[in-house]
């Protein structure tokens, strides 16, 4: 059996195979499997399912099984090897080469759980109920707009993607009860500083002292409350995921352009 160091598990399967090996796993660790598992983008898919969800029949990558079975599952699979455990079984037409935050987002009612790699070895399965199905599709709306921030400058501002974000933490003093602003090099003005998903606010509360980290709090604010208060808050702007190697600043025309949608539509 292939253990989680050897390059043939695709990163999903690893993450799984890592926190198979948590006793016992914490919060961080749950982030850390749902961030890789949005990341893949290799997955396989009822075909059945996907054409229902978002319209897509056709696939490069196809794998038949006998018809399937009544299953109030949905059941996917990370890859190839991983479809290769369920030969034979009554799952139906499976396709393969779809985006974990395609999947994720399409999350919604109408089965009892999603499970990932039935029939492979128990390190390699993840199961979500029901009721974690809306925080599978806030994990695809964070790779979402994680993605957008970092096409920054390539193109127009990608609105629509950090809007739709409703996962941004924002940082707060816990003694003044306010917003906390800084300032940095060759930037005029104060800023402000986000973060997109739970383990990003860990990677920086790692760079501050224990006083530091207790006196930070990070509510958690929607995409379109969060661009509106910082325009209204009169930021510079605005710092997103601070001490991680995927940081991203927008200015305060990026914050204006984006507040802008909000408040011509109210």
């Amino acid at each position: 059996m292939p253990t989680a160091s050897e390059p043939s598990l695709s990163a999903a399967r690893r993450a799984l195979a890592d926190f198979a090996r948590k006793s016992p796993a914490g919060q961080a660790d749950i982030d850390a499997v749902m961030r890789a598992l949005t990341e893949h983008d290799d997955w396989y898919v009822p075909v059945v399912y996907a054409d229902r969800a978002w319209g897509q029949a056709t696939f490069d990558q196809m794998v038949a099984f006998p018809e399937a079975a009544p299953n109030q599952n949905l059941m996917v699979f990370t890859d190839r090897e991983s479809v290769g455990h369920a030969q034979g079984q009554p799952i139906g037409a499976y396709g393969g080469g779809v985006s974990g935050r395609s999947l994720l987002a399409s999350l919604m009612g109408g089965f009892a759980a999603f499970t990932v790699n039935h029939a492979s070895p128990r390190e390699h399965q993840w199961f979500i109920s029901d009721a974690g199905f809306a925080i599978a599709r806030q994990w695809a709306a964070t790779i979402a707009a994680e993605r957008a921030l970092g096409r920054l400058g390539d193109g127009p501002l990608p609105v629509g993607e950090l809007r739709a974000h409703d996962g941004y933490h924002l940082l707060f003093s816990r003694e003044d009860q306010g917003l906390t602003r800084i300032r940095v090099p060759a930037v005029e003005g104060e800023l402000a500083m986000a973060f997109t998903a739970p383990d990003r606010v860990n990677e920086f509360l790692v760079g501050l002292s224990p006083a530091q980290r207790a006196e930070a709090a990070f509510p958690q604010v929607r995409g379109a409350q969060l661009f509106e208060m910082m325009v209204e808050g009169g930021v510079a702007g605005l710092v997103v995921n601070g001490g991680s190697e995927h940081q991203a600043v927008l200015f305060r025309s990026d914050l204006e352009e984006l507040a802008a949608v909000g408040l011509s539509a109210g």
